[in-house]
């Protein structure tokens, strides 16, 4: 599975942390070192991202808290982790056993042991950069991504991280005097166009497009792509100025991007040429994607939103998810379930939706949005 960054839900924990996350750090009976967790704990917890390899399912958040489950969520255990991290943003398995996980102060975790306990690899408290997203091409070569720009690699498994710059500067253009205008204009939603530096935007989730092809989506529309395993990245033109928090790859070879305001677009292949807008029929933003073994695309977002695609993202159709608390990410549960993970912990879902989708592409709506010549 791979996602969304989480920077909306980074501002949520650290600006409105809940009591009960509060009480779970300062009583030990409540939230202990390590081992087994109550289901009242659980329901407390704020976590950030969740991810699932065979049986064992783990999930981080708030605090640098990291759990984990083997029997589809019914039960949970406390990980044994290095002490005083802060919020963990994304978790990630780079193979059965090897498992990553990124967040504040700039920290890269690793365990060997499919989540069980974790040693610290990275940290620059003083960068002030939080780390968003993980990803691994192989065994050795990795990278993470976050916040203003942040851009780490490794060609050694996690034993060194070298910074690097990932957005290529933007070459100076001349206004027009004809001002805006094309096949393109007013296509592109303007919801948070950032006015800062370009190459400090935040780079919120970072994908493997297979052939060697990476993407990265991120703030203020934000898209770079690499054909070369990250050596160079390219800016692909994006159909929006909103930001993405999350990215997946369709089984079909298609590619999804999404963020604010319920904003989805889908490029056909991963040459990421032509993006078409997805209809959501939702304002919530997305923060994740990720893909069942049935192939199925399900996003969760805020609001207690969840949305599933059975046609490799072309449409999607609402999923009951019994809550309006914000959804970080979800996994397959158990049966016919997902296993949700957000502000109020982690909880089950049944997967079903209405019989229909809503159409990515329908008459009188937004034409796909093709890069400029």
């Amino acid at each position: 599975m791979k996602r969304v960054g989480k920077f909306f839900l980074t501002v949520l924990a650290s600006g409105a942390l809940s009591a009960g996350a509060t009480f779970a750090q300062i009583n030990p009976s409540v939230m202990p070192a390590v081992g087994p967790l109550t289901k009242q704990t659980m329901s407390r917890l704020l976590l950030t991202d969740v991810a699932r390899e065979g049986k064992r399912i783990i999930a981080v958040g708030d605090r640098g808290y990291i759990v984990y489950s083997d029997n589809d969520g019914e039960s949970w255990q406390r990980a044994k982790t290095p002490l005083g991290l802060a919020l963990l943003n994304s978790v990630y398995f780079s193979d059965a056993n090897t498992v990553w996980a990124v967040g504040h102060d700039s920290v890269i975790l690793k365990s060997t042991d499919q989540g069980k306990e974790w040693t610290q690899v990275y940290s620059s408290a003083k960068d002030q950069r939080p780390l968003m997203d993980i990803l691994f091409v192989d065994a050795n070569h990795g990278f993470a991504v976050g916040a203003y720009g942040a851009f780490l690699e490794t060609l050694d498994a996690g034993k060194t991280w070298t910074l690097r710059k990932a957005i290529p500067a933007l070459a100076k253009q001349k206004p027009s005097k004809s001002g805006r205008g094309g096949r393109d204009a007013g296509m592109e939603v303007e919801d948070d166009a950032d006015k800062s530096a370009d190459e400090d935007k935040h780079l919120n989730a970072i994908i493997n497009l297979g052939k060697g092809k990476l993407f990265i989506a991120g703030e203020a529309g934000t898209m770079l792509l690499s054909n070369d395993k990250g050596k160079t990245w390219e800016r692909v033109v994006s159909p929006y100025k909103g930001s993405y928090f999350g990215a997946i790859l369709a089984n079909d070879g298609g590619v999804l991007a999404l963020g604010l305001r319920g904003n989805v677009f889908r490029a056909a292949d991963s040459g990421l040429k032509t993006w078409t807008p997805v209809a959501t029929n939702t304002k919530a933003s997305m923060m994740s994607a990720t893909k069942l073994a049935d192939g199925a695309i399900v996003l969760s977002g805020l609001s207690g939103t969840l949305l599933v695609s059975r046609d490799n993202g072309r449409t999607f159709a609402p999923i009951e998810s019994g809550t309006i608390k914000p959804l970080a990410a979800a996994v397959q549960g158990k049966g016919a379930a997902l296993l949700v993970v957000g502000e109020t912990g982690a909880r089950d879902v049944p997967l079903a939706a209405g019989a229909a989708g809503v159409s990515a592409s329908k008459p009188g709506s937004t034409p796909a949005i093709g890069a400029k010549p």
